[in-house]
């Protein structure tokens, strides 16, 4: 059964490239055939969700009027979420031949000490734009390491990995508001057609300025506390390290340059073209480096298999987002939000609130972006003006991913620094939150 999560992979795929509703179909139905053979692999989170989305899916079968066409963009968008985690996924299996990764913290710990910060904000950013959470594994794994070869203080050791941990994290929140990998940008531009990445990306940049110009200060004198000890680099094997991680970042400029290149060319957003340039990347350097097609194919079914509980999250998300769409009477609100601007800008402000708040009571950021984005789809096609709510939304998840303890960033972060999630989200990011918050909320009046 887990050759379905591949063929699910492929028609999906296809549907973007042929522009066909039937591919997309197929593949969200043989999604759910994976998740109901495998229900029990599933850890706890994704299927209470998934009990939460069948509720609400007998809900609307049974008592309003169900319609094929409805549950057939369902499907479709179930498929699509899927299919966006596990094609960007396969980028791990790229990543892992990569030895130069496990030196980041000691290349970038010879920079000079004020250029810390960003160093290691933009550094995260651009890994994580390809690995999503494996970058916060693979910082926190080679931090370790890293901390293990030097000798540090106890205090210096306690709040320089407090500081690469915090930096990575943030540089993790820029992903939605920068990167056409994000997830946040797939929903937006998905359920808002006539929104594109290229159009955010203004707005992302404002609002990267301001974490990035809050968060210097706050943080680059414990990053400091790393960079009094760094040992030298030494010999070809630092040579050889940092010409990879060059080689490394022109790769992803290079990669970000053919996803804009296909986007302009064809029908394609920028979120689809990487989802189709990723695979045939990461299937041809599989084959590249001698790897039979047998053996390929064994490689990305594994890799998309040990995605699972991520897939499932994403393709309950879209259905929720659906069924949300279809059973809240959204044409009697529209008018109310197509009058005034002061009405656009608290629509969009209670978004990226309510998107926090849920966060900090265990709703994954995801899914309570795919609801407000679903909403807002129906609120647009009543003429209301979507760009403003949009990057509220954006911003919200942003946030969200920085104070949200049930998180998986947090959890991760939390187990490596032996602390409770709570104090990694409110005491290390409480401040820098609350901070930013204000500026941030100016941000969707130049929409």
């Amino acid at each position: 059964m887990l050759a379905l999560l591949p063929l699910a992979l492929v028609c999906e795929l296809f549907a973007l490239v042929t522009r066909l509703q039937l591919p997309s179909v197929i593949s969200g139905a043989l999604l759910v055939l994976f998740f109901a053979w495998h229900w029990r692999s599933l850890m706890p989170y994704p299927r209470r969700l998934g009990l939460v989305t069948l509720g609400l899916f007998a809900y609307w079968a049974l008592l309003r009027d169900p319609d094929w066409q409805q549950t057939q963009r369902m499907l479709g968008a179930a498929a699509y979420y899927g299919a966006f985690i596990g094609a960007l996924g396969l980028a791990h299996c790229a990543v892992k031949r990569m030895p130069q990764l496990g030196e980041l913290h000691r290349l970038l710990l010879r920079l000079p000490r004020t250029s810390l910060y960003p160093s290691y904000l933009f550094s995260t950013f651009a890994i994580s734009s390809v690995l999503s959470f494996g970058m916060l594994n693979l910082v926190c794994g080679s931090l370790e390491r890293y901390l293990d070869r030097q000798s540090h203080s106890p205090s210096q050791r306690r709040e320089g990995a407090r500081g690469v941990m915090v930096t990575a994290l943030r540089g993790f929140a820029l992903v939605p508001l920068l990167a056409p990998t994000s997830v946040a940008v797939a929903i937006l531009t998905r359920e808002l057609p006539g929104l594109s990445w290229s159009a955010l990306l203004p707005f992302g940049l404002v609002c990267g300025a301001i974490l990035l110009l809050v968060g210097w200060p706050m943080e680059n004198h414990r990053l400091r506390q790393l960079r009094e000890t760094a040992a030298p680099a030494r010999g070809s094997s630092a040579t050889g390290s940092a010409k990879g991680l060059r080689n490394l970042l022109y790769g992803s400029l290079l990669g970000i340059l053919l996803i804009a290149l296909l986007a302009s060319l064809t029908p394609l957003s920028a979120t689809q073209a990487a989802m189709l340039l990723v695979p045939l990347a990461v299937v041809g350097l599989l084959l590249y480096q001698g790897g039979s097609p047998t053996t390929a194919y064994v490689e990305v079914r594994d890799t998309l298999a040990g995605m699972r509980n991520e897939t499932f999250i994403f393709a309950c998300s879209a259905l929720l987002g659906g069924l949300t769409a279809v059973l809240i009477p959204v044409e009697r609100l529209a008018s109310h939000f197509s009058s005034t601007p002061l009405a656009l800008f608290g629509l969009g402000s209670a978004g990226m609130l309510a998107i926090i708040a849920l966060a900090l009571l265990g709703v994954a950021p995801i899914i309570s972006l795919s609801l407000c984005a679903a909403l807002l789809a129906q609120l647009a096609g009543h003429g209301v003006a979507i760009m403003q709510p949009a990057v509220a939304l954006l911003i919200g998840f942003s946030l969200a991913m920085l104070l949200s303890p049930y998180g998986p960033s947090a959890l991760m972060l939390a187990r490596h620094a032996q602390l409770s999630p709570w104090r990694i989200a409110f005491g290390w990011n409480g401040r820098f939150v609350l901070l930013v918050l204000g500026p941030l909320l100016l941000v969707p009046l130049l929409a």
